[in-house]
């Protein structure tokens, strides 16, 4: 069943407007009386859709749902901007696992160097892909792309734990930190993660890093591509966290 995040608003009036009433109209090919899901980030419905019109879909609400399948703890992802289209899977599939927030970090060693005059715009790409896999693996609330953010601007003062994904460690056969940080998290903790981009972390990063709290952490014997580790550290959450 095809879920749409709307505003409260929207949800209060029961109607759905904007680029939604195009996919439901277009490619859904959805018809009165066919039934959704929509949801605030706060609540959400199974609704009747009752009318479909050029520029607005209206419904009526037929019950609650509980939807339990966030995950417990609030992981943010921070990956060095990675080229090509990589940040576009990595919104999209660590949505469906869980995250709560990702921020592309311009690190020493990224490849990419980013336009200012396109950021918004990138900004508001990995948003709208993110609320897709948002409604595609029926998240309770919505996953956001966090920006386009410098390394030494960043605040991690509000974070429970801090892990860097450091490919120096896992060389080092470094196995244990990872694991043991997942294993102790509580719910409603707030993790960060960062991740170094294709060029890996400078010497300074990390060190850096280190003063801010981050521990060095190994993912696994083998060495990982970027936009591999964030996949693998949520899995691991998950599988730690959410299976009995």
């Amino acid at each position: 069943m095809q879920k749409y995040f709307i505003n409260s608003d929207d949800l209060e009036k029961d109607i759905i407007t904007g680029e939604d009433v195009f996919h439901i109209k277009n490619v859904m090919r959805s018809k009165v009386g066919d039934k959704i899901l929509v949801s605030d980030s706060n609540v959400e419905y199974l609704v009747s859709i009752t009318e479909i019109n050029k520029d607005i879909v209206r419904f009526s609400k037929e019950e609650a749902i509980d939807n339990n399948a966030a995950l417990p703890f609030f992981v943010d992802i921070y990956q060095g901007y990675p080229k090509g289209d990589k940040l576009d899977d990595i919104c999209k599939h660590t949505t469906e696992l869980g995250v709560n927030k990702v921020f592309a970090v311009n690190m020493k060693r990224s490849i990419v160097k980013i336009d200012p005059k396109k950021i918004d715009s990138k900004c508001l790409r990995y948003e709208k892909i993110m609320k897709e896999a948002s409604e595609q693996s029926h998240r309770p609330s919505l996953s956001h792309f966090g920006g386009i953010v410098d390394l030494k601007k960043i605040d991690f003062s509000n974070y429970d734990y801090k892990i860097l994904a450091f490919e120096e460690s896992a060389k080092q056969g470094e196995g244990s930190n990872f694991k043991n940080i997942v294993k102790k998290l509580e719910k409603g903790q707030r993790v960060a993660i960062l991740i170094g981009p294709e060029g890996g972390i400078d010497e300074t990063e990390v060190a850096y890093l280190n003063e801010l709290g981050f521990v060095n952490c190994g993912l696994g014997p083998r060495i990982l591509r970027t936009e591999t580790a964030s996949y693998y550290a949520l899995s691991a959450i998950s599988y730690e966290s959410e299976l009995k």
